[in-house]
């Protein structure tokens, strides 16, 4: 697609956004509702208030721990939970629009002393007590806006501290120096293998994510040091927590942009119960047709939940979800005189999760979450030439049975438990095949055939978590967690802990430290019958920060942290033996400045120095790890500028990943092959770019609409992502640069009913 054509979209969106404004703009206002919970017995808290910010309204919760605020005129907003006994806490980033129904649900953390007064002061930063370290939250609204992102999750959290990206064509993250495969996603307590679009396990690439971020009440990211309840992953956590259904309208968005349409309804669907659900559709195809390329991707995706309360102490939540990616790429037939066509790559990818959670309050200070879910993941292509369109290509499935179900007691207000345990039956299925080929060097890959059936194994895990606070200013967390692979016979004993001191009501020392393991994948395994033998990589993380509010909405804060890896699956790039003979490090200190949305203003600032080294065997000298970037830094800055107006841009800066150079060519057979310099010892120019964003809100009588533009890369930085090299019959080397996106409008419209 041209820029004439982008660029004529675009404005034909703003002209018709301001033509209805104009015509039908009405204010009129919405509502807020939701419930307020103690954060650790999930006990309903009655008769606390709740307040908007900077307003008069407010509401008391009733027996149930329900509130309603009618009445509530368009704009954004902070609404503030207070209780006697607890800390207060403040929601920002509240959107109210017109005849709808804005659903916020709270929860308040017991004070460490006991309160004559209700407090006055404003908790926009509050985190559980056994995430001492590492941990970021993220409200729906802050992803929606935040500039670059496209309203991608993931993206969004490349610009957190310790995080990497592989560049504006991937999504995945890469967190402290560790792989994407390193990282758990779970989607309301429902573990997620491929949460992204067009990414398959164990790449680095992959566009966009499967989960519309409208679904979604927070997202809890622990890039280390996580408590043991989480395990099987060595690097993070990635929590997305979904919404439950308004309670009081019915809510239909419909949304629309370059990436594609997508459709969104969310409101009750009796006295007990709610539903929210999203469907969406991808355009890449169409706008691939449009610029005549060869490649036709296109995806689409589908999230839901259904929340019931049998009675006031049980509420069952269905949580489902299924994506599908589809590519095709056509090849030209050689010497033909009509541009003859055929089909050079078709892949598909799918997958699908079904999971039923049980909340169950046994008592007013103890409550049990169990959850049982269905997880099937797949994946086939075919790659051929013109003579045999089947040269290349697999068939991959991999299904999961998760039952889990986790004990959580509060014996005081400064004594808690948690007790758990989780049986996983997987079932894999690999089929691939590829022809004789050679590296880059020359050196020669034989061809495999791969058929890969095993039995259904078990992965049994047990962990028990207890958090103290001896005295006010003081709480430590100790846990251990039990993990069992039936397929290789292998247990491991994972301890784990956390403190926090206050050294004053806004400055707090936080460390962490502990060990944690990842079983081989299957797709590891399935490579070749010598992988059976594979046993689980080990991280141990050492972290040590500290945090200080600048004011209650405004904080720093500086970690520093050393992973030590052993055990690390390796291989080589002409056999699908692999080995657990890697090992490496990764150190790094991580600046980060925060500002949640008050005033008009939000924003962030993050600067991480880091090394991350590997190597393949204990005689071999450390190297730079591939997704090692020494320097990062982020700045985002967002104003509301009034009447339905939010810009927002961030500038981006990192490092160039490590590569591997070629030094000169080499003949072999009659043919020139390129000859590599050391591993990883140069690197490619730094990355950056600066993106801009503009969201325009529109009230009228019955409906609301929200135009954005994200402009992506605006001063056109050609950020280059890889080198490919051909050498010629004379042994003259040619490089290409493979190259990030360059200047890129993302302009969107999303009406609301």
């Amino acid at each position: 697609m041209s820029l004439r054509i982008i660029t004529s979209y675009v404005l034909s969106i703003v002209l018709f956004s301001l033509f209805t404004s104009a015509l039908f703009a009405q204010s009129t206002s919405g509502t807020i509702s939701g419930e307020l919970r103690d954060g650790a017995t999930q006990q309903p808290l009655q008769y606390a208030n709740i307040i908007i910010e900077g307003t008069s309204l407010g509401a008391v919760t009733n027996d149930l721990g329900y509130y309603r605020i009618q009445n509530v005129a368009a704009g954004t907003y902070s609404i503030k939970a207070m209780m006697i006994g607890y800390q207060s806490a403040v929601r920002s980033d509240v959107v109210v629009m017109p005849k709808r129904n804005t659903a916020v649900n709270l929860e308040l953390i017991q004070s460490a002393i006991e309160m004559k007064s209700v407090s006055v002061s404003a908790d926009y930063f509050q985190k559980p007590t056994e995430n001492s370290v590492s941990f970021k939250s993220l409200l729906p609204e802050e992803i929606r806006r935040s500039p670059g992102s496209a309203e991608d999750i993931f993206r969004v959290m490349q610009s957190l501290p310790g995080v990497a990206t592989a560049g504006g064509k991937s999504a995945q993250l890469i967190v402290r120096g560790g792989s994407p495969d390193e990282n758990l996603t779970l989607l309301d307590n429902v573990e997620i293998y491929n949460p992204i679009h067009f990414a398959r396990t164990g790449e680095s690439m992959g566009i966009i994510s499967i989960i519309n971020p409208s679904l979604l009440k927070e997202v809890d990211f622990m890039t280390g040091g996580f408590p043991a309840k989480y395990g099987d992953k060595m690097s993070s956590v990635f929590e997305m927590k979904m919404k439950d259904g308004n309670k009081e309208l019915m809510n239909t968005d419909l949304n629309v942009n370059l990436g594609g349409f997508g459709a969104m309804i969310d409101g009750p669907v009796s006295e007990k119960g709610s539903v929210v659900f999203s469907a969406r559709r991808g355009f890449f195809d169409l706008l691939t047709s449009l610029l005549n390329k060869p490649a036709a991707p296109r995806y689409y995706d589908a999230v839901g939940k259904l929340t019931y309360d049998l009675d006031a102490k049980n509420r069952i939540s269905i949580v489902g979800f299924y994506y599908l990616d589809q590519i095709s790429r056509e090849g030209t037939v050689q010497g033909s005189g009509e541009n003859k066509k055929y089909n050079y790559l078709t892949r598909d990818d799918y997958g699908s999760a079904f999971g039923v959670n049980w909340r169950w309050l046994t008592s007013s200070n103890m409550f049990m979450l169990t959850t049982a879910s269905y997880t099937s993941n797949g994946w086939n292509s075919l790659q051929g030439t013109e003579s045999d369109r089947e040269l290349k290509g697999d068939d991959i499935q991999e299904n999961e049975f998760s039952l889990k179900s986790e004990l959580n007691y509060q014996a005081s207000h400064s004594l808690d438990f948690k007790i758990g345990g989780m049986i996983k039956l997987i079932d894999s299925r690999h089929r691939t095949w590829t022809p004789q080929d050679t590296t880059r060097s020359g050196q020669l890959i034989a061809a495999t055939s791969i058929s890969y059936n095993p039995s259904v194994t078990q992965k049994p895990s047990i962990f028990f978590q207890t958090t103290y606070q001896p005295v006010p200013v003081l709480s430590f967390t100790a846990g251990f967690r039990y993990d069992y692979f039936a397929f290789n016979k292998e247990g491991n004993t994972s301890p784990r802990i956390s403190a926090s001191l206050h050294l004053t009501d806004k400055l707090s020392l936080n460390a962490a430290m502990g060990s944690f393991y990842q079983t081989p994948a299957s797709y590891q395994i399935a490579l070749d019958p010598a992988n059976q033998l594979l046993k689980s990589s080990k991280a141990d993380h050492y972290i040590l920060g500290v945090e200080q509010r600048l004011s209650d909405d405004s904080k720093v804060s500086v970690e520093v942290y050393h992973k030590e890896l052993k055990n690390v699956i390796v291989g080589s790039d002409t056999s699908s033996i692999l080995t657990n003979n890697g090992s490496g490090y990764a150190d790094g200190i991580e600046f980060f400045l925060q500002k949640k949305l008050t005033d008009g203003m939000v924003g962030s600032a993050s600067y991480t120095y880091s090394i991350s080294k590997r190597k393949d065997t204990s005689a071999q000298a450390y190297y730079n790890f591939e997704y090692d970037r020494p320097h990062i830094f982020n700045l985002i800055i967002g104003l509301e500028l009034g009447n339905g107006w939010q810009i927002g841009a961030k500038f981006q800066y990192a490092s160039g990943n490590p590569y591997t150079p070629v030094v000169g060519t080499i003949k072999k057979a009659g043919t020139y092959f390129v000859v590599d310099g050391v591993v990883n010892s140069a690197r490619y120019p730094e990355y950056h770019k600066l993106d801009l964003r503009v969201d325009k809100k529109f009230y009228f009588t019955n409906w609301n609409l929200t135009f954005y533009l994200d402009l992506w890369n605006v001063y056109n930085r050609s950020n280059i992502l890889a080198y490919t090299y051909k050498v010629d019959q004379s042994g003259i080397i040619t490089t290409n640069s493979r190259l990030d996106f360059g200047i890129l409008p993302i302009a969107g419209v999303t009406a609301q009913f």
